[in-house]
């Protein structure tokens, strides 16, 4: 009980814009057990009028006919308004819920989904908030409905025979004792359940993603047998839940037998020693069952119930998570800013243990292009993250024309920066509107005139659809060259002042990549530049390259000035040279 009322408390803000349909629920549900108690009451009278000789007339029995059946057709209104508003409350509210998590989760720093599964993400928002549905629509509007029907029960019999309804009611108690002992061990077996599930869930959606790579390395049996122990570890825990779950019903029954024959015994005995009336005998056994029902409904219903608060509790853990990225609220927030960037003795790690970027200071100015190079996992792309907020780092600032990156709303801040990254997303939608997705109102020409400097318009004109194709999921019907070109012109349309390039010409040959750079060194023009680049002949312009080794800095320097010395930055230059000239040849 503790459990669901945390679970109703934390449902309330949800409740809150739908007061009038609670209000509507309660009524039609006070409504569906008033009617209820009346057909008893109305047979109780019946037999009162046959065994007290007063006699029974044809007009009397079609008054109470019509009696009876007006209440069931209230009833029966009743039990369609409480459902129907119910579940138009309870789907808006799982809606409400969703969009929230949703909105919660871009507020998560990029830290928070390494170390997270796609497919256990999307169990939670869509699969546990599903659950929550349930609850809203069944398990409280018949907790109501069931509860309300005890105690007017109970107040009936009390009124009859107080002594009786007293020594029948005995075994309740008892039986609740039972029910809550039962219920905590399932609540955990269905919570052990609900995670096996979504980690089924995370498994199935990743390998989805990942068919080609199963099929290539011939991981099929493999993957299957993971997935199918996964699947049988789901089916066991549920199974092990609806055991106990099946000894609730199963002691209600038995002690809605045992109520049964104490009224038989009781009422019997008082009846023969004329104590209690044949009408009162017959409305007691009439109302034990009606007692009992709701009882039994209740613990049928623990099932959706456990689930739902299950589902309650795995919401409450990802709303409860908090960025490692705060938003200041009254934080600066420029139209553009001028571009200069600073790294000030910058400090970065991941993990406690692994230092990523030890003490960096790099200074670009306005409009200047800096080159990041060194070898893999040097710590390049993790600093121009940084200059995105995606991180902030352990010790040091960064600075945007010479204020702190973290005194800057996000947005502002992310507004002024373009990124082209080496791993290129593109939205499963068509061709025309991943380029827009970076300006949402830019016009057809704009768009055409981005994708003309990215080298992209000829390849998409060259489509059956044009700018109209559909790319895939993830860009799948398209090339990698392809792809990279579109994310180059999506980053050209937002016409940020900084503009960081990741490898932004890795997936393409020789010759696209030649075009790509003469439209890539016409946009830097103005613009402060932060590229990431392996092939160093791509840099060979840049203002400042700083060589980066183990998260340090090894050399700072132009092209021919890096050359001219012993150093980090001409073993890797020559390195490519000689491979070069051996492809070559």
């Amino acid at each position: 009980m503790d459990r669901f009322l945390a679970g109703i408390k934390q449902l309330a803000p949800y409740l809150k814009p739908y007061r009038r349909h609670m209000i509507i629920v309660v009524l039609s549900s006070m409504s569906v057990v008033g009617m209820g108690l009346v057909s008893p009451w109305l047979v109780r009278e019946l037999v009162k009028r046959m065994s007290g000789g007063e006699g029974l007339t044809q007009s009397v029995i079609f008054i109470y006919a019509g009696i009876m059946l007006g209440a069931y057709l209230m009833q029966a209104a009743g039990r369609f308004l409480k459902s129907y508003i119910a579940h138009i409350m309870a789907w808006n509210i799982v809606s409400d819920i969703q969009a929230d998590m949703y909105e919660h989760l871009q507020t998560l720093s990029p830290s928070f989904y390494a170390d997270r599964q796609t497919g256990e993400l999307m169990s939670r928002v869509t699969g546990d908030t599903n659950d929550v549905e349930a609850m809203i629509a069944h398990s409280i509007p018949d907790l109501i409905v069931n509860i309300l029907m005890i105690v007017g029960v109970c107040g009936v019999l009390f009124s009859m025979q107080w002594q009786v309804a007293l020594l029948i009611l005995i075994p309740l108690p008892i039986l609740l004792v039972v029910i809550r002992r039962f219920v905590s061990v399932e609540r955990e077996s269905f919570r052990r359940a609900l995670r096996s599930l979504g980690e089924f869930r995370a498994k199935v959606q990743d390998n989805l993603s990942g068919m080609k790579e199963i099929q290539i390395f011939v991981r099929e049996p493999a993957e299957s047998q993971t997935v199918r122990s996964l699947a049988k570890r789901v089916t066991d825990e549920r199974l092990n839940a609806l055991r106990y779950q099946a000894m609730v019903p199963t002691a209600v029954e038995l002690t809605a037998g045992i109520g049964v024959v104490l009224i038989v015994l009781i009422g019997g005995t008082k009846a023969m020693a004329n104590e209690m009336t044949v009408a009162d005998l017959v409305a007691f056994i009439l109302y034990l069952a009606m007692l009992y029902e709701p009882i039994r409904v209740l613990a049928y219903m623990n099932e959706g119930l456990q689930l739902a608060l299950a589902g309650l509790h795995s919401v409450s853990e990802i709303m409860a998570l908090t960025s490692d990225v705060h938003d200041p609220q009254d934080g600066i927030n420029p139209k553009r800013v001028e571009g200069h960037v600073s790294f000030n003795n910058i400090h970065f790690n991941y993990r406690d243990d692994v230092s990523v970027i030890e003490n960096v200071s790099i200074h670009v100015e306005a409009g200047q292009t800096l080159a990041l190079v060194g070898p893999t996992g040097a710590g390049k792309s993790t600093l121009t993250g940084l200059v995105a907020r995606f991180y902030d780092p352990k010790m040091g600032s960064l600075k945007i024309d010479n204020v702190d990156a973290r005194q800057y709303r996000l947005q502002a801040l992310r507004r002024s920066v373009s990124m082209v990254l080496q791993d290129v997303f593109l939205f499963n939608g068509s061709i025309k509107d991943n380029i827009r997705f970076s300006k949402p109102s830019a016009t057809d020409a704009e768009i055409i005139e981005a994708a003309t400097m990215a080298r992209a318009h000829d390849f998409i004109m060259a489509l059956p659809e044009g700018y109209h194709t559909l790319v895939g999921e993830r860009g799948v019907r398209l090339s990698g060259g392809q792809k990279q070109r579109l994310s180059i012109a999506r980053a050209l349309l937002k016409n940020a002042p900084i503009l960081v390039l990741d490898e932004a010409t890795s997936s393409v040959d020789t010759q696209t990549e030649a075009e790509i750079q003469e439209a890539l060194e016409h946009l830097m023009k103005g613009r402060t530049s932060i590229v990431i680049a392996h092939r160093l002949s791509t840099v060979r312009n840049a203002d400042k390259i700083v060589v980066l080794d183990n998260g340090r800095v090894s050399q700072t320097g132009t092209h021919d000035s890096l050359l001219a010395q012993k150093g980090l930055y001409r073993d890797l230059y020559e390195g490519q040279l000689d491979d070069h000239v051996s492809s070559a040849s």
